[in-house]
């Protein structure tokens, strides 16, 4: 029984060493390697990111910042919870950042209006909520595309939330 034993474990032994030999490390991360100063930097590039957007999808966020979309919609959150951002996530994996002023005005208009049917509110949200992009405003050749600028369809945002 100990010959069986012994045998079986050089069988195993064998087998693991064939198994790590086949096993190769290609790249190491240095995600927990950052220091306090610079991933406030990141953090604070990945808001500035969002604010001149407008509207980012999640992917694209996570390719952008060599994360998961999983990671990026938990620091999204967290942000919100912070009260560094403000927005929605919709169910086509997009976040739209909508700031506090633009908050404010459509809770002004909803108060002023008294109640307000959604798609009132939608067609009136255009003009309450800019989704331009801030960075593709002020980027060359942007100056005519999408002249007449996207619009919030509040529908969608509600089902989200």
């Amino acid at each position: 029984m100990r010959r069986a034993a012994e045998e079986r474990a050089r069988r195993e032994e064998a087998e693991a060493a064939k198994w790590m030999g086949q096993i190769v490390l290609e790249e190491q991360g240095e995600e927990g390697d950052e220091s306090g100063a610079s991933a406030e930097s990141l953090l604070a590039q990945f808001v500035a990111y969002i604010r001149s957007r407008k509207t980012v999808p999640l992917e694209a966020l996570a390719l952008e910042f060599g994360m998961r979309t999983s990671d990026v919609i938990d620091r999204i959150r967290a942000l919100e919870a912070a009260g560094r951002l403000t927005g929605v996530m919709d169910e086509r994996g997009k976040y739209i950042y909508i700031s506090l002023d633009e908050m404010n005005a459509v809770a002004s208009y909803i108060r002023s209006r008294g109640r307000v049917a959604i798609g009132e509110l939608a067609a009136r949200s255009s003009s309450l909520i800019d989704l331009e992009s801030k960075a593709e405003a002020t980027a060359p050749g942007a100056a005519g595309a999408g002249a007449a600028g996207p619009t919030l369809d509040f529908d969608q945002l509600l089902a989200v939330a």
